[in-house]
């Protein structure tokens, strides 16, 4: 029996509702990849994905040249002398 045979047996005998969750999945599974680009999958939606967007708070804090220009005034609020 082939792989396919056996989706075919597997699919044939699950309610229609899993299938259907089935189904969505492959679609968006496929959409995404380039390998099936050959219009082989109906209703092929392309799913964008979010881009990693890094340094949204861009200029709105200031990043001092030092971590270390504040110990002694953080110390003293946990109370450690110096």
């Amino acid at each position: 029996m082939t792989v396919q045979q056996e989706a075919i047996r597997m699919i044939n005998s699950m309610p229609d509702d899993t299938v259907g969750v089935l189904v969505e999945f492959l679609k968006r599974t496929m959409a995404n990849d380039s390998r099936f680009d050959d219009g082989r999958v109906e209703g092929k939606t392309q799913i964008q994905r979010p881009g990693r967007k890094l340094g949204i708070a861009d200029g709105m804090y200031r990043i001092p040249d030092s971590i270390d220009a504040c110990n002694n005034e953080i110390a003293s609020m946990f109370g450690v002398s110096e």
